[in-house]
């Protein structure tokens, strides 16, 4: 047992407890680092799926353009092979022992407006949510576009295509109609716009 003399501090001190102003303290210092957290690490934690949606844009971006490019250049192009081309001479064809119509047609002057999707201006337009195509000419779905399979990973998402006849990357040809540029632009809301480009030509 110890001595009430060999006590060196009196027993209130011993069990006092925290001032008010230790508790102001303390809540401002809890203040500052969760403004800290809220700053810096929330905002890195929002654009944690930026990746995932890059890589989805990339993925539709570049299989809807394999899909157009895939197509007959134009509506008036030949269906059975590319033996002629829209707008060639007849005449050449036949010289060079091709089958041609007598009359080659010529190439459509106004793109986009086919319904069959069986050229590459077919394509051209706005697909996707409806309410993201205002003011634009609205082609469809996104699943009339990439395929009812895929859907689910493509849900939020517009594509808007542009295509139009392009002479001035490849200058020197009197054909100012022998190269059409698709434009197409993947708009996944928030998380931002991804443009690709891509020629076809009327080989």
């Amino acid at each position: 047992m110890i001595s009430v003399a060999d006590k060196k501090y009196p027993l209130s001190y011993l069990q006092r407890a925290f001032s008010l102003l230790e508790l102001l303290i303390g809540i401002l210092v809890f203040g500052l680092g969760m403004l800290f957290v809220s700053s810096t690490l929330f905002p890195m934690l929002s654009k944690s799926a930026d990746p995932v949606y890059e890589a989805r844009a990339a993925a539709v971006g570049q299989s809807v353009l394999s899909q157009i490019l895939a197509l007959q250049f134009d509506q008036n192009s030949d269906p059975n092979g590319s033996q002629w081309r829209c707008d060639e001479n007849a005449d050449a064809i036949l010289k060079r022992g091709g089958l041609s119509p007598q009359v080659v047609p010529a190439c459509s002057r106004l793109l986009g407006q086919g319904k069959s999707l069986i050229s590459v201006g077919d394509y051209m337009g706005c697909w996707g949510l409806e309410s993201s195509c205002v003011g634009l000419n609205y082609k469809g779905t996104m699943a009339q576009l990439v395929g009812g399979d895929l859907i689910d990973a493509y849900k939020g998402f517009t594509v808007k295509i542009h295509v139009d006849y392009d002479a001035a990357v490849f200058p020197g040809s009197p054909n100012t109609r022998l190269h059409k540029r698709v434009d197409l632009e993947v708009d996944v809301g928030k998380y931002g716009k991804y443009d690709f480009s891509a020629y076809r030509s009327n080989f």
